[in-house]
């Protein structure tokens, strides 16, 4: 569903993205309410993170129920996980994923651990393992990749990343709940582009995501290269229905550009439209259609092992 193009101009994919195909697509993100962590710390924590050893079809203690109601609700750090390596779409409804696919003319995967964390992912060669023994990350393509540091909290959400150089190249938000609201990304794979999403939530539920991205011209400088917003919509029974991702066109200073309408001027516009539920009411087929820059429409098909 999404492309990296904008982001990745110089040849950089960040994190934000599991379902993109090249050419044709865009992505969204909103403002956080309260900062958690703005500084990083190396120290490696323990944790109890386990192997998955679930099966497709275990039982329901991996289906999270509300106390308040029979409604199912996924806890906050796994959705934390999603939104920090992948995108919004991919969320399960309500019971814990040891893996999916997502298969176009490309093949995307992401594995999970026993606590429904993201574990490791392959996009079409652009690998991510998160290891939480060691508290290391190691990113990048086949045969390029880099180990990162992360720092923890008690809950295994990550707050923020540091390279070999002890340089500070990831920060993460939270608010009160304790929900991931921002993060941001510096210089992240050795490149010059910083990078934040933003999560906006209507109630349990993720609304809408934006996206921006800066090249650094010098230490106080940075132009804009993307500025993109992306709106989840969900039918009545809060299953996944649709994304509308709006790319907006930038002027040579970075500015959205403003037309004779008083508009905001896009670059492109994907709409994805979901469907087939799964008994878990996760989705299984999706088509994207994208107006615009690089139009196109391409099927998705999705395949779901449950812990």
């Amino acid at each position: 569903m999404k492309n990296y193009i904008y982001l990745f101009l110089l040849s950089i994919l960040l994190l934000t993205g599991c379902d993109n195909k090249k050419n044709s697509q865009s992505s969204s993100d909103e403002t956080p309410t309260t900062n958690q962590n703005n500084e990083v710390s190396t120290n490696t924590q323990n944790d109890t993170t386990d192997k998955t050893t679930g099966t497709t079809n275990n039982n329901e203690d991996n289906t999270i129920k509300s106390s308040n109601d029979n409604k199912s609700q996924l806890p906050t750090q796994v959705t934390n996980s999603y939104l920090f390596h992948t995108e919004p779409e991919l969320l399960p409804n309500k019971k814990l994923i040891k893996q999916q696919t997502i298969q176009s003319s490309d093949k995307k995967s992401i594995n999970y651990n026993d606590k429904g964390y993201v574990k490791d992912y392959d996009l079409e060669g652009l690998y991510g393992e998160i290891n939480y023994d060691t508290a290391k990350y190691i990113y990048g393509m086949k045969d390029t990749r880099n180990s990162y540091d992360i720092t923890f909290d008690e809950s295994k959400n990550i707050i923020g990343m540091k390279n070999s150089n002890d340089e500070i190249v990831a920060i993460s938000e939270f608010d009160e709940q304790g929900r991931l609201v921002e993060t941001t990304l510096s210089n992240f794979a050795d490149n010059n582009i910083n990078f934040t999403s933003k999560v906006i939530y209507e109630n349990d539920l993720v609304e809408q995501v934006l996206y921006n991205a800066y090249v650094k011209m010098d230490d106080k400088k940075q132009l804009p290269v993307l500025v993109r917003e992306k709106d989840i919509i969900y039918n009545a029974d809060k299953q996944l229905e649709k994304t509308i991702t709006r790319t907006f066109k930038l002027s040579a200073k970075g500015e959205v550009i403003i037309n004779d309408k008083n508009e905001q001027e896009l670059e492109s516009t994907e709409t994805c439209s979901y469907s087939e539920y799964n008994q878990n009411n996760d989705w299984t087929k999706a088509v994207c259609e994208t107006t615009g820059n690089g139009s196109s429409k391409i099927n998705l098909t999705r395949t779901i092992e449950y812990l």
